[in-house]
Formats: C-alpha cells, sequence, structure tokens
C-alpha cells in the first residue's frame, strides 16, 4: 500500500506541510520502500496507551537526580547507534573552551548563560542514520560539561507520523510521549488528526513549543537543536523556501497591502498554474484569500519538484515582480534562495533573529556547534560563541578561542557567517 501521511486541511500554517509530505509519498513510491503498517484502530487506542506510558515515565525522569538522566540519554543513545559508537572526550579543548566561555559570561554579567547546542542533521535511513543518535548524545553530554555542574540537557525534536514513519505504533507512541514531555517534542501535524494522542502532550503542538523553546533558553536552559530542522528535503522547502519568502516580503512596497499582492498573483499564468496543480496534487497547503500562506505554498510545491513545468528560481521570479520588488534588488535575493537550496542546512536567519530578540536581551547566550562528518565517519564539536544583547537588533559577539575581542553585529549577518562555517 502507498504511504500517506495526515492531509486534513486545518486553514493553518501546518497545511504547508504537507507539501513536504507530499513530495516524499511520492519519493517513496518511486524507491518502493514500504513503511510499517499503522492502522486508524491503532492509532485510536493503542498510540495513546504507549503515549501515556512516555508521559509517565518523563514525569518520573524529573525526580530524579540531573546527572542520571545525562547517563541515562548516555546509554540510550549509545544503544539506538549500535554498532557504531564515537568516544565523548570532556577534556576536548572546544568543549573546555565553551565551559571556560560560559561561566566568564556568568561572572561578568551576574546570570547564568542559555547553552545551545546546534546540531547537525545526516540522513534518516542507511549507513548513516545511527550518526543521529551519535550527535544527540555527543550534544548530550557536550551541553552537561559546558555548564559544569548537574542539569537537565532537553532537545527538540519532531514527534509526529512524518518524523516517526519507520517505527511502529507502540515506539511511536512510546517515543512522542516521553520526547514531548521530557524533552522539547514538537508535532508538526498536531491538528485535525482525530486522534487523542496528541491531546496528552499539548505542550508539543507546533504552535505551542516555539515559546516553550524561547521560554526554556531564556530562564538560562541547556538546549540541543537542529537548525536544519529536518533532513536536507525538508529543511530547505520548510525553512529555506519560507525564511526567504519573509526576507522577499521586506524589501516589497506592497508588504502592508495584501490586497494587492492578491490581485497581481491572479493576474500571473505562472501562479494559475500553480493553483491547477496544488488543487490536485496538495489541496491542503493553498488558502484562499491569504497571498502570503499563497505564495509560500507556491514557493514550496516548485522547491520540491511538485510543479513539473516550474523551478523554484522561476517560482521566485514570478513572485518577486508580483511583490514589486525593486528589480535592483532581485538578482541578491535569488542568489540567497539559490544559496539556501544548494545547502544541507539553511541559513535560519529568522530563527537567529529570535533567539536575540527572545533570549538574548534577557540573558547571555552560548551557542555550540556539532557537526557530523562522513569521510571519516564520526562527530566534532566545534568552535562556540557567546551573545550579549548590545541593543535593538544588534548583539555582541565572541569566540570562545579568543574571548576578548568583541564582535558587535546583526543576528542575521552572525546567523549567516555560524551557520556557513559550521554546517554544510
Amino acid at each position: 500500500m502507498a504511504p500517506a501521511y495526515p492531509s486534513t486541511r486545518t486553514g493553518t500554517a501546518q497545511d504547508l506541510l504537507r507539501v513536504v509530505t507530499r513530495a516524499y509519498e511520492l519519493e517513496l513510491q518511486r524507491k518502493g520502500i514500504v513503511l510499517p503498517e499503522k492502522s486508524e484502530a491503532a492509532r485510536r487506542w493503542v498510540e495513546p496507551l504507549f503515549r501515556g506510558l512516555g508521559v509517565a515515565f518523563a514525569k518520573a525522569m524529573e525526580a530524579v537526580p540531573a546527572d542520571w538522566t545525562v547517563a541515562f540519554h548516555d546509554r540510550l543513545f549509545k544503544f539506538l547507534s549500535k554498532p557504531r559508537s564515537y568516544p565523548f572526550d570532556p577534556r576536548n579543548p572546544r568543549v573546555v573552551e565553551a565551559r571556560a566561555l560560559a561561566g566568564d559570561l556568568e561572572r561578568r554579567t551576574g546570570r547564568r548563560p542559555a547553552l545551545l547546542a546546534l546540531i547537525s542533521h545526516p540522513p534518516v535511513l542507511g549507513d548513516l542514520a545511527h550518526l543521529n543518535f551519535e550527535l544527540v548524545r555527543h550534544a548530550t553530554l557536550a551541553l552537561r560539561e559546558a555548564r559544569g555542574r548537574p542539569c537537565r540537557p532537553r532537545l527538540v525534536v519532531a514527534i509526529d507520523p512524518f518524523a516517526l514513519d519507520t517505527t511502529s505504533i507502540a515506539e511511536e507512541g512510546l517515543y512522542a510521549g516521553y520526547m514531548g514531555t521530557f524533552h522539547l517534542g514538537i508535532d508538526r501535524l498536531a491538528l485535525g488528526r482525530g486522534h487523542p494522542g496528541p491531546s496528552l502532550t499539548p505542550l508539543a503542538a507546533w504552535a505551542a513549543m516555539p515559546m516553550r523553546l524561547l521560554r526554556c533558553l531564556s530562564e538560562g536552559g541547556e538546549i540541543g537543536l537542529v537548525p536544519a530542522g529536518g533532513v536536507p528535503s525538508t529543511s530547505r522547502v520548510l525553512y529555506g523556501v519560507r525564511d526567504w519568502s519573509r526576507a522577499a516580503r521586506e524589501r516589497s512596497p506592497l508588504r502592508a497591502r495584501p490586497a494587492d499582492v492578491e490581485k497581481a498573483l491572479r493576474a500571473d499564468p505562472a501562479f494559475a498554474r500553480f493553483e491547477r496543480s496544488a488543487a490536485s496534487a496538495v489541496p491542503a497547503a493553498a488558502a484562499e484569500g491569504r497571498p502570503w500562506r499563497l505564495i509560500d505554498a507556491w514557493l514550496m510545491m516548485a522547491a520540491a519538484g511538485l510543479l513539473s513545468d516550474e523551478t523554484a528560481e522561476a517560482a521566485a521570479l514570478s513572485v518577486l515582480a508580483c511583490l514589486a520588488v525593486p528589480p535592483a534588488e532581485r538578482p541578491g535575493l535569488l542568489a540567497e534562495l539559490a544559496r539556501d537550496l544548494s545547502r544541507e542546512t539553511p541559513r535560519r536567519l529568522r530563527l537567529f533573529r529570535l533567539l536575540a530578540g527572545r533570549v538574548a536581551r534577557r540573558r547571555p547566550l552560548v551557542m555550540i556547534p556539532i557537526a557530523h562528518g562522513v569521510d571519516p565517519l564520526g562527530v566534532s564539536i566545534g568552535e562556540a560563541w557567546s551573545w550579549e544583547w548590545t541593543g535593538p537588533g544588534r548583539v555582541t559577539a565572541r569566540r570562545a578561542g579568543d574571548p576578548r575581542t568583541a564582535l558587535e553585529t546583526t543576528p542575521e549577518a552572525f546567523g549567516d557567517r555560524y551557520i556557513q562555517e559550521n554546517f554544510k
């Protein structure tokens, strides 16, 4: 039976994920990959039972000493990555530097800095799949060492049926319950499924989890996060394209006149072809009367290869014309889009902007890059950077290897440099 992910129209941003899931369904069909079958009855009765067990175990983990939880996750992720594992060295110079940087920040500012491990994302299938577990294991241990005292590092992980499609229904429920409660699980398909499971982990819903993440960091927590947000095919479409769409909108003289934008879209023949394709291929994605959502859906479908007669660049050209972006600014924007679509990890400039405004504004922040290698196979920890709030749209950044040299910059400029230096 052909794989099928939840596709109920919700009238929210969740509908855009259907572009990603539909593209993946077609890829699975082409490759003949068969996923575990999960019936409607199992989703209604079995998954919630195991999700409840996961929630209960997560609550129990909050009651034990913090270092016990770190040791548990070390053993768990090492078991899941078998037979391959890569040693973590607490004396790694990069880890020692990160700890010194965090300690210096706390002494100078009087506030415990938030710690954020930014992690690369290997493929989820094949010979490199084990690296996913090794990366989060190293991130957990690195965060504990950088803090220098007992703590409970949390991981941002997807817990929806799309992310857990290769697991059994019992494993899916247990994982979603535990990771959605102890960790910062995110359910990107939380709405409209009609199953009781998601109600057991309400803070994991995609509309609630980002604020939970920012709150944890602004309180001085330790978080591991994959900036790509998924495998390359997901991250480029779901994050790279949408971040670019927002950047294009900011350059548009029509950004406060959505009715004029929609009028321009309706007059564009390429947009009409997109709507016809969306109606048959991804009916949930398009949102009548919401031009910004329509632009996102159009660009995402082109980038995902769901528009047979249009590339992402061609769609972007039409979008820039509909937004009346000045012609002199269009080549630069198109170059930015091409760059993000060629990367495994988009630059996620909006994420860095949020980290500055919602976290660094309240307390200092230390970011530690953790990436996988293919030749040779392994996990490496890069040089940590710190942030201190300077003013609206400005931060002071310091490298762990040279903490006396301060760089005042914008979150976006820093994010561009940081992602390109540490991730592919």
